[in-house]
């Protein structure tokens, strides 16, 4: 593979990533009868779709990174929630596994410790492929209905869609899901198609790693693994490597689950809770070996994956456990975050 430059803006922060000061949260003026447009993606909200009235939009972050939209119909009973949200991580299937773990974790849903349903890849108005993933779950509770889930890339947003009923069963619920995502007014899809969706499945067998040497971070190691989140790996022919497809590691909660592409035994992620932000555990490119200095062993860097930075926040002489993973970056964020944002949408 070699490297090709993406149309990413790169810009490099050396401030304590803990000291980033963000906006809080805030509705969004819009008027009850307008429709609204993200920016960035192209993506439209109309003031109603298929029976259900807008009721606010928020913009959870700044920026309209994270956004929440809101719609009902309280004479039927039927609520939805629409999510768009920037990830480091752009991978439906695990976000949609996160989501969906979240759902049947709800103790007021009564499905704990039930299997996860099967889901369902669709093509979103306007895709090539089926690159989305849905499902609807009946709810254990007497009277609690039924709740159904979708998801769709857009680019480095995901959209997700939540609707829930009262009076439905998931089968009904699963229909009126198919009318919200029609409702939705998509914007073109990108040149390059997102592929086809595979649903995520447990890992063959669990990971077996011991506890890591703590190394010291290097500032130049730090801003290059960084930067790697703006560049786009091809190969002679320009063609782009197939994405990982992430199996499930055994332990998944609805605050924190581990995922490894290809079912690597090297390498992971750390998916946090169920908006697209992550930590990575992977091999750090060794430098000094290319520029020919030398060789300076291998190192496994944990990097948080933000909605629109990365950064290195720790490196160890060799992958470590998720848990000392985890203990590590409690400890701290990075020092150097470099923006992967894109340009808005035109």
């Amino acid at each position: 593979m070699r490297p090709k430059l993406s149309a990413l803006f790169l810009l490099l922060l050396t401030v304590p990533a803990l000291a980033i000061a963000q906006a809080g949260p805030r509705t969004l003026d819009v008027p009850a009868a307008a429709a609204w447009r993200h920016a960035r993606t192209g993506l439209i909200l109309p003031p109603a779709i298929d029976g259900l009235t807008r009721t606010e939009i928020r913009d959870l972050g700044g920026e309209e990174l994270d956004v929440v939209a809101g719609y009902e119909n309280r004479d039927e009973g039927v609520v939805a929630t629409v999510y768009l949200y920037e990830t480091g991580a752009p991978d439906v299937p695990l976000w949609f596994d996160r989501a969906l773990t979240a759902i049947m974790a709800r103790p007021e849903y009564g499905l704990a410790g039930a299997p996860l349903p099967a889901p369902a890849a669709f093509a979103r108005p306007g895709a090539a492929n089926a690159s989305g993933l849905r499902a609807a779950v009946d709810l254990a509770a007497p009277g609690a209905g039924s709740t159904a889930l979708a998801i769709a890339p857009l680019g480095s947003f995901q959209l997700k869609i939540r609707i829930s009923a009262a009076r439905l069963d998931r089968a009904a619920l699963d229909q009126r899901l198919t009318r919200f995502i029609a409702g939705v007014r998509w914007p073109a899809e990108a040149a390059r198609p997102a592929p086809a969706a595979v649903p995520v499945e447990p890992c063959p067998a669990p990971l077996q790693l011991r506890n890591a040497r703590l190394l010291r971070t290097d500032m130049a190691d730090a801003l290059m693994m960084g930067a790697l989140a703006g560049i786009e790996l091809t190969d002679e022919s320009g063609n782009h490597p197939p994405p990982p497809v992430y199996c499930r590691e055994p332990g998944a909660t609805a605050d924190w689950g581990v995922y490894r592409p290809n079912a690597a035994t090297d390498s992971y992620l750390i998916a946090l809770n169920d908006a697209g932000i992550a930590y990575s555990v992977g091999e750090q490119l060794d430098l000094g070996a290319l520029t020919g200095q030398g060789s300076s062993g291998r190192r496994f860097a944990l990097t948080l994956l933000n909605r629109n930075t990365t950064g290195v926040v720790a490196s160890f002489n060799r992958p470590p456990p998720p848990e000392q993973a985890m203990a590590a970056a409690q400890r701290g964020g990075p020092t150097i975050l470099i923006s992967t944002s894109p340009p808005a949408h035109n």
